[in-house]
């Protein structure tokens, strides 16, 4: 498959607690850092993707807008019985992905994020090097990645699955590079934001940025 350098459609990820730029738009996701154990400085990041119902089909694109270094090096989609599939659709320039992340499945999230990890309906990682070939901070990259619908499995039945109370279906990162120190990396999730989900976001933020 040709993968188009120009086009966009979208999904949101924060990569740091609370809403961002924009959420207000119905089809965007919010992510949440859920594990840092390298304790690093998420302050500066904002991750976001956006969700476009193709008729058939629908397509997650991701962005990179954080103000501090940061790269997306992998993504991964939850298994999910109302899609079928996955394939790189878009890559905007200085982004190279192909089919299967590494590591394979992402940092199992805790109770709060979900429990354990539920098995890939797809993944992509970023070629090598991949802090040159990820999705790169700026808001100037990123990728898409497509899905088929299965049986009469609706865009809006996706966008519940990923903001249920369950949640019934989840997506993750796994982000490099982060902040001053280069060895850093945190993981992010789509996580529904009630009341207690979000309480335990904001304490994420509390942490200190881990001193060498």
């Amino acid at each position: 498959m040709v993968r188009s350098k120009s086009g966009v459609a979208g999904l949101c990820l924060a990569g740091v607690v609370g809403l961002c730029a924009g959420s207000a738009l119905a089809d965007r996701i919010d992510l949440f850092v859920y594990e840092n154990a390298d304790n690093a400085d998420i302050g500066g990041l904002d991750l976001w993707a956006d969700l476009v119902d193709g008729g058939t089909f629908i397509d997650i694109t991701f962005y990179n807008d954080s103000t501090a270094p940061a790269v997306v090096t992998s993504v991964y989609f939850e298994a999910f019985a109302g899609l079928t599939g996955g394939s790189i659709v878009f890559e905007s320039v200085g982004v190279n992905f192909s089919d299967g992340a590494t590591p394979g499945n992402p940092a199992q999230p805790g109770f709060s994020y979900g429990g354990s990890w539920g098995g890939n309906l797809y993944s992509a990682g970023a070629e090598s090097p991949r802090p040159v070939n990820g999705i790169n901070e700026g808001g100037t990259e990123s990728l898409t990645i497509r899905f088929d619908y299965v049986g009469g499995t609706t865009f809006g039945d996706v966008k519940a699955a990923l903001t249920s109370g369950g949640p019934d279906w989840r997506i993750a990162q796994h982000v490099q590079g982060v902040g001053d120190n280069a060895e850093f990396s945190v993981w992010s999730i789509t996580v529904p934001a009630p009341g207690s989900l979000a309480l335990v976001g904001l304490a994420g933020l509390a942490g200190i940025r881990r001193r060498r």
